[in-house]
């Protein structure tokens, strides 16, 4: 099964980038949701305006949080999934359907350069 990460960066449509973040937090645990700051438990995701709130919230939360340990590494990672995701929707957004269609994706050469 591929992995949620390289889901987002498969995804077509911001439809399949909400599905594929619910089912990503689905996974988590009960413990592992009520380990995450009160504002930043994911929501019931509907459409691309909730993910990416949840990824405002996110940060947000990172930034003032005082958590240690297992709190602050969960908040890391709800944080920097839901960071792909957004960079996927603003991708889709532009018209780009394939992540390797940027030109300035390491690894990928603009035009005329070296």
């Amino acid at each position: 099964m591929p992995s949620s990460l390289l889901l987002l960066d498969r995804a077509a449509t911001p439809t399949e980038v909400v599905s594929i973040v619910r089912d990503y937090f689905a996974l988590w645990s009960p413990e592992e949701i009520a380990a995450l700051p009160d504002t930043c438990r994911p929501p019931h995701l509907r459409d691309a305006t909730d993910v990416e709130e949840l990824h405002r919230c996110g940060v947000e939360a990172f930034r003032k949080s005082r958590a240690s340990g297992e709190a602050l590494a969960l908040l890391r990672k709800l944080t920097g999934f839901v960071a792909v995701a957004c960079v996927r929707l603003a991708q889709l957004r532009d018209g780009r359907t394939r992540p390797d269609a940027d030109p300035m994706r390491p690894g990928r050469r603009k035009a005329g350069g070296r």
